[in-house]
């Protein structure tokens, strides 16, 4: 630990980074999340409002938690990117489709040694699906990214997410 760091206690469930998902319809955002993710909702965590908008809630991915709310109706769009790890990256693809979700990037290998794709769910918010495939030495990295089929992926990753944030305006 250096000089200026404390230790950080930090409960059991949660990490030291954890994400807010705003949403304007919290539970279809659970839904999806059931259905693409096979995420389940943490029993005893929503909380209502007077209003019967969900206050919070605490949906578990894997050892994940991701924290959640409705949106006021008065609030700006706030969509989350989120960067999820998978095992099986098309089929994660597939059921997010089949769950209302659209294709942003469709699954590709990069030479970092995963396979990557991007999701905008119903609510607007990114998903960064990764499926980790190979671990890459660091010396190889150099190599690996000057193949030119390397980089052809690299800026199909990069310019699907371009296009997507440029519409979005």
């Amino acid at each position: 630990m250096s000089g200026n760091q404390q230790e950080v206690t930090v409960p059991l469930r949660y990490s030291r980074v954890d994400p807010w998902v705003i949403s304007s319809d919290t539970e279809a955002e659970i839904a999806f999340l059931e259905a693409t993710f096979h995420a389940h909702e943490t029993p005893g965590s929503r909380m209502l409002g007077p209003d019967g908008r969900i206050g919070h809630v605490e949906v578990e991915i894997g050892d994940a938690v991701i924290m959640m709310f409705d949106a006021g109706p008065e609030w700006p769009a706030t969509p989350s990117h989120l960067r999820i790890y998978v095992a099986d990256l098309q089929g994660v693809v597939d059921r997010a489709v089949e769950a209302g979700g659209r294709v942003v990037t469709q699954p590709t290998e990069l030479a970092f040694g995963e396979r990557v794709a991007r999701v905008r769910d119903p609510q607007g918010h990114l998903w960064w699906l990764h499926e980790r495939f190979e671990d890459v030495a660091p010396a190889e990295l150099a190599q690996r990214f000057a193949d030119p089929g390397a980089q052809k992926a690299m800026a199909y990753v990069q310019d699907s997410l371009t296009n997507e944030l440029s519409q979005a305006r």
